[in-house]
């Protein structure tokens, strides 16, 4: 998408950029972004996201508030 976003996540900012194209339908269950510098897939399962191949609990409480930042602005589905 090329543009920079930013969100704040328990006092720190987190900078992101969205890599993945959205779909015409916004039906996306697993987005690619480029997080404080270091490339990350989300998934979606159920009404959580979190990120790929990672099992650390406060790490995929970033990935959530990301997902859901996206899912507003963006309007995914």
């Amino acid at each position: 998408m090329g543009q920079l976003l930013r969100i704040n996540f328990e006092n720190k900012d987190y900078t992101f950029k969205l890599l993945s194209t959205l779909p015409n339908d916004r039906k996306v269950n697993e987005l690619e972004l480029l997080v404080a510098g270091e490339q990350q897939v989300i998934e979606r399962n159920a009404d959580k996201w979190s990120f790929k191949d990672n099992t650390d609990a406060e790490f995929n409480r970033l990935a959530d508030a990301i997902g859901k930042a996206i899912t507003l602005r963006f309007r995914i589905i």
